[in-house]
């Protein structure tokens, strides 16, 4: 979840340093001016591209469109294996697509490919799809929007998205006897819980063994923390207020929704990660969200001083992890996905 691209260049502006907050947050008309751009790229993100597809790591694939539970089209690929063991569902961050991102954030970019080779390698099929509003699915607003008319919500509404993808899956005979694991990232991870929560009935517990967390998040926290350090000041009440005055949602907040989770699950955080630590604290808020879950439960972590070294501590090098470093996904995986049968 970020709106760093938009929110830097009106940092960039105004001139904002550490020492403008004071005088800033004297200036109402500053404080609403940066609220609506925040807003504005939540829930009309700029549509990222996508420069590769899974040909160009010696995949072939299908580009389909699948129905949120709520009638907004997506796209997705499916990737299917020869003789498949199981099926792998993965959705992505916010400001990517399927394909990933190739700005990403705080100079780091993403690419989910690679890993999905690993995972193809393995012997598993793989559905990863564009979240509303995002890559070529519809959605969005104003400018970004496409077909349908649908705000992003950072995985408050896009839990209709996954619903959508479940319902499509069991639909189709190639996946019928297929274990399945979902791999959810970011705003696609709080998505997902979202609808662990708000639609159990789509879970079909005979076939979906495991779920993968990726920097699950409680937005509100990462918003405070992302904008003093942009911006210089805290907009997340703000930016919370306007949000829901506007639209009608909120922020996901993982914590809220991770008691509704009926398999065993595999979270993944960088350690380091500014937007997710509690400064005075010390303690990763992916931390508080694990204490939480129902579940037998592993959390990985990821960076530079980590046993697996990896990244420089950015939040979006969680993202690349498994593309050098697939070992632990494996494992996790292999540990609860049958044979088909």
């Amino acid at each position: 979840m970020s709106s760093s691209t938009s929110t830097s260049r009106v940092t960039e502006s105004i001139n904002l340093t550490p020492t403008s907050e004071s005088v800033l947050a004297r200036l109402p008309f500053v404080k609403r001016l940066l609220t609506k751009v925040v807003v504005g790229q939540r829930v009309g993100p700029k549509r990222q591209t996508l420069p590769e597809t899974p040909a160009d790591h010696g995949m072939d694939f299908r580009a389909v469109d699948v129905m949120a539970s709520d009638g907004v089209r997506l796209s997705a690929w499916e990737i299917p294996a020869g003789q498949p063991i199981g099926l792998v569902i993965i959705n992505h961050p916010l400001l990517c697509n399927r394909y990933g991102s190739v700005e990403g954030m705080d100079d780091v970019p993403v690419a989910f490919l690679p890993m999905i080779k690993h995972l193809h390698d393995a012997g598993y099929s793989v559905l990863t799809y564009d979240q509303r509003g995002q890559g070529e699915s519809d959605g969005g607003v104003g400018k970004s929007a496409k077909g349908h008319e649908s705000p992003v919500g950072a995985g408050t509404v896009e839990w209709q998205d996954a619903v959508g993808v479940l319902r499509h899956v069991s639909q189709h005979a190639e996946f019928k006897n297929l274990d399945i694991a979902l791999m959810s990232q970011c705003m696609g991870a709080n998505a997902t819980l979202a609808a662990w929560h708000q639609a159990p009935d789509a879970f079909d517990l005979d076939k979906i063994k495991c779920q993968v967390l990726v920097q699950p998040t409680i937005s509100y926290n990462m918003m405070s923390r992302l904008t003093k350090r942009k911006l210089k000041m805290d907009l997340a009440a703000s930016v919370d207020a306007s949000q829901r005055k506007a639209y009608g949602f909120g922020f996901a907040d993982a914590l809220e929704t991770i008691g509704s989770v009926k398999v065993p699950v595999l979270f993944t955080q960088v350690k380091g990660d500014v937007y997710t630590t509690n400064a005075e604290t010390g303690m990763n808020d992916v931390e508080v969200i694990f204490d939480h879950c129902p579940t037998p439960k592993e959390l990985l972590w990821i960076g530079p001083d980590q046993p697996r070294a990896f990244g420089t501590g950015k939040r979006f090098d969680g993202y690349n992890y498994f593309n050098d470093h697939p070992q632990e996904l494996l494992e996790f995986l292999a540990a609860n996905i049958g044979t088909a049968g």
